[in-house]
């Protein structure tokens, strides 16, 4: 039986948190190919459970199962050192992962998946100690990174072999090449139904399970790379959700799902709808998460009720900017009218505004500080809690293309330089000091909406906004 060992990389990077944060698809990989007779192996870098004695202090793990990882701060690589925050590697320490790698000698292949494009320094560290202590064994690379930026990983990381999007199928046929076997005869995409459910089992101490009930997007929005990453928006079987949560339920004692959907709300009627009319069924003590934005113009009086009634705790709408220009020329999902009417069903459907919180989008080529600030007092006067997302070019988007048309980065720039916590300061008009007071503004706002206080009463936007853009 051939033995595959699948590595999910260190995080380096400026901060990072573990916010349901799993390798689905490394995950969907590992039971797929199990089913071949493929024995699985799997060392997680940023484990926050692992028995590593070489760590004194061990994070506590927060509500719902989030927390902070390990951090070990390094030296920042020389094209982020002028940037005044410390660097770190979020993840087991370095002996350990050593450690760990001596106890898998007889393995055939190694397996490294890869996430954001600016994290590729914790891919590349990875698989230079695979070279050194598994010394010719085959290194395949594959997730997101390897698809956005093929050649630069080949250049960089310097694997064996390179995947790019979907992994099932893929990963097996260049397994076949390596190990001599022969393919089933069936080798062709199936129903996402007919894969197996993740290898959940190779996690150590879930806190949480993390369900997709689609893969892919039917939309174009243009920050995002979801068409060149994954397959055409194809959804599962309702009930077949059900069964999946069901059955991780009972099998690891968890009641923390969070969806990794990109379109959970698409074909409400059809798919989303039945799905939590089913989990209610099952009077399941369950309680569902969404880290992705939820699409707000889909939330009518129904899907309010069944999702509060369903144990939705973590609801996060997709807003972006409340500019409705910006909005159209980014292809966006929502409008204003749409952000206040989902706020009022479902605040009729039990929830407190303060519970809500809606991603606000900062850095965006072209994008003012007015803008922003503007985005940030809208949500706040709903009083839902404002999620500040820093925005990051990602290469084949629209924005990428922008960002680089606009002067402010090069299509062959080093991908550290796309870092989500830096990159709205290489817009010149935006200060490092504006920069951590728009971050301390939202924390204060939503301090008070938590509170039930709106800072700016019945204060006009445009008043607020000139008000607030003086004391920066």
């Amino acid at each position: 039986m051939p033995k595959i060992l699948l590595i999910n990389p260190w995080v380096y990077d400026f901060t990072s948190f573990d916010l349901w944060s799993k390798p689905l698809g490394l995950l969907y990989i590992g039971s797929f190919l199990r089913q071949f007779d493929f024995e699985i192996r799997y060392i997680d870098c940023v484990d926050k459970h692992a028995a590593d004695p070489y760590i004194s202090k061990h994070p506590k793990v927060k509500k719902y199962g989030t927390g902070h990882f390990v951090r070990t701060i390094v030296d920042k690589p020389a094209v982020l050192k002028q940037i005044p925050r410390h660097y770190a590697r979020y993840g087991i320490s370095e002996q350990y992962f050593i450690d760990q790698l001596k106890n898998e000698q007889d393995v055939q292949a190694v397996l490294v998946t890869s996430i954001m494009t600016y994290w590729y320094p914790g891919v590349e560290h990875v698989v230079r100690l695979v070279r050194k202590y598994l010394p010719g064994i085959p290194v395949i690379l594959g997730g997101i990174y390897a698809t956005l930026m093929p050649e630069h990983a080949r250049r960089i990381i310097q694997p064996d072999y390179l995947v790019s999007g979907p992994g099932e199928w893929n990963v097996l046929r260049v397994l076949a090449d390596i190990l001599g076997l022969s393919l089933p005869s069936n080798n062709h995409p199936q129903l996402l139904d007919d894969y197996p459910y993740p290898a959940f089992d190779l996690i150590n101490n879930p806190d949480y399970l993390i369900i997709m009930t689609a893969r892919g997007c039917p939309y174009d929005c243009s920050f995002c790379a979801q068409k060149r990453i994954s397959m055409p928006f194809t959804k599962r079987k309702p009930q077949e959700v059900v069964n999946e949560v069901t059955y991780h339920n009972k099998k690891y004692k968890v009641r923390d799902f969070a969806f990794y959907d990109d379109a959970l709300f698409v074909d409400r009627e059809r798919h989303i709808k039945p799905i939590l009319r089913k989990l209610i069924d099952t009077q399941l003590p369950v309680r569902l998460h969404s880290p992705n934005g939820l699409f707000a113009k889909m939330i009518d009086e129904e899907l309010a009720r069944l999702m509060f009634k369903a144990g939705f705790k973590t609801i996060r709408l997709s807003f972006e900017t409340s500019n409705e220009q910006r909005r159209k020329d980014m292809y966006s999902k929502v409008t204003n009218e749409a952000m206040i009417d989902a706020v009022k069903r479902l605040q009729l459907a039990g929830y407190k505004k303060h519970q809500l919180e809606s991603y606000v989008l900062m850095g965006l080529p072209g994008q003012t500080m007015e803008e922003i600030v503007a985005s940030i007092i809208f949500v706040h006067n709903l009083g839902v809690q404002v999620r500040l997302a820093s925005f990051s070019p990602i290469p084949g988007t629209v924005e990428f293309e922008r960002a680089v048309d606009t002067g402010k980065i090069r299509s062959d720039m080093d991908p550290l330089l796309t870092n989500k916590s830096i990159f709205p300061l290489k817009d010149k008009k935006i200060t490092y000091e504006q920069f951590k007071k728009v971050r301390l503004f939202s924390q204060t706002l939503n301090q008070a909406a938590q509170r039930g206080l709106s800072i700016f009463g019945q204060e006009p936007v445009g008043t607020a906004v000139r008000s607030v853009i003086r004391e920066m």
